[in-house]
Parts: structure tokens; sequence; C-alpha cells
């Protein structure tokens, strides 16, 4: 096992000290990430943003980290309309001043505490709680720290495709589905397909 490197890494006003293994994604200044879409005859040129008020991190410019849970992705929710296909493009994502939910303590620990505020000032207002609202008032506190996007493991349920297996072992989820969203495209990179017409 190698060892830790003491390289620091920081977030605006979170932690600047936080001390990180060079194999984790939290010490990579970059990351690739796949996005999955529908089929189009033209190509796209940028990522399409996310505005969906059930967008579990929010507005925002959606990735995975591997081309398969985009593949996954794709299947389960881009194709519709005549094409029956989707593609699946790939970018260069700058994760410096991303929150790192996965692999940095700190940062899950921060993020649970603002959902969990976010939770505490809709009830205060006599908001009913859901993600939208939740994401409203968290995009507020990402914006006033700095944050430019969320690194994310997401939960893998309700599959379409229902002969998919996602673990061998019930109920234990040991790979992570990591996921990435970035709020602003100036931190999206050298974004072009990957891949075409997947079905």
């Amino acid at each position: 096992m190698s060892k830790e490197s003491k390289s620091k890494i920081g977030l605006k006003g979170i932690s600047p000290n936080v001390t990180v293994s060079e194999l984790l994604i939290g010490s990579k200044k970059t990351v690739t990430g796949y996005h999955s879409q529908e089929y189009r005859p033209s190509e796209l040129t940028k990522p399409i943003k996310c505005f969906a008020k059930d967008a579990w991190l929010g507005v925002g410019f959606y990735f995975w980290v591997e081309v398969m849970y985009a593949h996954y992705w794709g299947q389960d929710k881009k194709i519709y309309g005549k094409s029956k296909s989707y593609d699946i493009y790939s970018a260069d994502l700058k994760i410096e001043n991303c929150l790192n939910t996965v692999f940095n303590e700190e940062h899950y620990l921060f993020f649970k505490q603002m959902v969990e505020l976010a939770i505490k000032n809709c009830k205060s207002i006599n908001r009913t709680v859901t993600l939208d609202e939740v994401h409203v008032f968290l995009a507020k506190v990402w914006s006033k720290f700095g944050i430019e996007g969320i690194i994310y493991d997401d939960k893998p349920i309700n599959p379409k495709n229902k002969s998919r297996v996602y673990s061998e072992i019930p109920d234990l989820y040991y790979e992570k589905r990591i996921q990435v969203v970035i709020f602003d495209m100036k931190n999206i990179r050298d974004f072009e397909l990957y891949l075409e017409e997947q079905q």
C-alpha cells in the first residue's frame, strides 16, 4: 500500500489543510467525466445543464467518473423519441474547488451538516421539505464558500434494466458510483463525443 501524501488542498472557508492520498480523487486537480445524452443528429459542443427539480445535487452539469455508469444512465434515462439511442461525451473536469463527499471526511461532514441546515431552514419557514427547496438553499451556501461542484456517491437503486446486477452480494453495493456535478462551464474543458448512438 502506498504512503499517503501530505499534500494540502482546500475549499475557501472550509478546510485549507486537508491531508489526502494521491490515489484518491480528492488529490487530483482534474478528472475525466462522462456525460450521457439522448442521441442527436448534430454533435453537442457543450454539455446540457440539468435544471430538473429532482436532480439530487441541484442545478448543474452532471458527469459520471466511470463510463460504465454513463452507459447505464443512457440506457435508463436517455433513450426516448425516434432514435432509441444515446451518446456519451467526455470532458476534463476541474475539481479543485469541488466538495468531495466521497473520499474526504471533512467535506462529507460539511455537506451533511449543510443539507441538515437546509432541511431545518425549510421547516422554520413552514415550507415543505423537497429536493428542490433544499437545493435552492444549498446553492447560496455553495456560492458563499466558493464551492464549484460536488463529487458524490450515487446509490444504485431501481434500474430500468431489471437484469442488471450492481452487486453479487444483495444489499452490499461495494462499488462507488461516483458522479460529479459542476456548477459552471468554466470548470469543464475538452468536451467531446466519446461514444455515439449506443442502444
